[in-house]
């Protein structure tokens, strides 16, 4: 949508400076600012080195003056003040800068109401405002709270429960008894509450042990497309508030894991682990079973942490261990064919001598 300068000021009740007609349009970065457009700066002390479409080949050692800015706005501390920017002042830039991309790119949403192909089961208890798309199942005894929506194709099933605000994307599973929270994000093809990995051998063969807890999804949760929660086999598997899990991620049964986690695409967590909150794991990284994680505690990509793990500890490699010491190991590998050469010429050399 388009929105003058002083409109979407006064919409994110903040002060600003510039041409209150100023035509805004998209939201930008800082690479990509085109007229019409809207950046930020969070802490420069500066705004010099932003760069605008007509200046792209210019060099900025000018300053300001050499910048032109009467088609794009910026997102500025308060700190900052030009004549010649179009800028909105905010104590926060980045937060400000989002709430102001959903004025300018509000997220479609369905018509809150019941589609006539969707299937809806017997004792189930529906919000108001809930729109239900296209081809969803609702089984019996299904809890769903105001303005969920629940999109083509997903599949809720028996005694489950889901909170107020939620978004269910398209082809979502979430099987029987699972409780999900308020303002939780489900994207497509998330499975919530398959069975666990539970397995016991018997005269050499695998016997299926019987998954009979719940999963349980704290208030905004969000949880990748392709991403598996499985439930746990006596306990519950708990992913607690304001966690993230990215696209194809894997959390083993018994798993809780704590507040504002950030997990990255391709990681897993063994079943029964425990963490403490503002866990983040990079990228294809993850928690052996039955360990206990601490608190703010990091790990970088393809780490595996196999042992209990302090409060903020930031650790890397398999097993994983301190990231200064991970990574002065890897410089040694990255050595060993020059140690190899060196100790072979030695060698020929003590040969020589006896």
């Amino acid at each position: 949508m388009a929105i003058t300068l002083k409109q979407l000021a006064k919409k994110l009740d903040l002060t600003w400076s510039g041409q209150a007609e100023l035509l805004i349009t998209r939201s930008c970065g800082l690479k990509n600012l085109k007229p019409g457009g809207l950046g930020f700066l969070a802490d420069t002390p500066s705004i010099a080195n932003v760069a605008t479409p007509n200046d792209v080949q210019k060099s900025i050692s000018k300053g300001l003056e050499a910048i032109p800015t009467e088609s794009v706005a910026m997102i500025v501390p308060k700190s900052m003040k030009s004549d010649q920017h179009n800028l909105i002042y905010s104590d926060d830039p980045l937060t400000s800068h989002i709430a102001a991309t959903k004025v300018l790119h509000p997220a479609w949403q369905p018509e809150p109401k019941i589609h006539p192909t969707a299937v809806i089961g017997k004792d189930v208890t529906l919000g108001s405002d809930i729109a239900v798309e296209p081809y969803a199942v609702i089984y019996d005894d299904v809890t769903i709270g105001d303005r969920t929506i629940v999109h083509a194709g997903a599949v809720i099933m028996k005694g489950s429960t889901i909170g107020a605000d939620s978004i269910i994307h398209p082809g979502v599973v979430i099987c029987e008894n699972s409780v999900i929270g308020n303002q939780v994000i489900l994207h497509p093809g998330s499975i919530i509450g398959a069975d666990g990995h539970g397995y016991y051998q018997r005269n050499g063969q695998n016997k299926k042990i019987p998954q009979v807890g719940k999963v349980i999804l704290g208030d905004e949760v969000e949880i990748g497309a392709c991403t598996t929660v499985d439930r746990g086999r006596l306990e519950d598997t708990i992913i607690k508030h304001g966690s993230k899990l990215d696209n194809q991620v894997q959390i083993g049964h018994n798993v809780e894991l704590g507040d504002q986690a950030l997990i990255s695409a391709q990681s897993a967590i063994g079943g029964s682990t425990k963490t403490g909150s503002h866990l983040i794991l990079g990228g294809q990284s993850g928690i052996k079973d039955h360990v206990q994680v601490g608190n703010h505690v990091t790990a970088v990509a393809r780490s595996v942490i196999t042992a209990k793990t302090e409060d903020k500890s930031v650790v890397g490699g398999m097993p994983a261990r301190p990231v200064n010491e991970w990574r002065k190991t890897q410089v040694l590998i990255h050595q060993l064919d020059e140690l190899c050469a060196r100790i072979k010429k030695l060698e020929k050399v003590n040969r020589l001598q006896e």
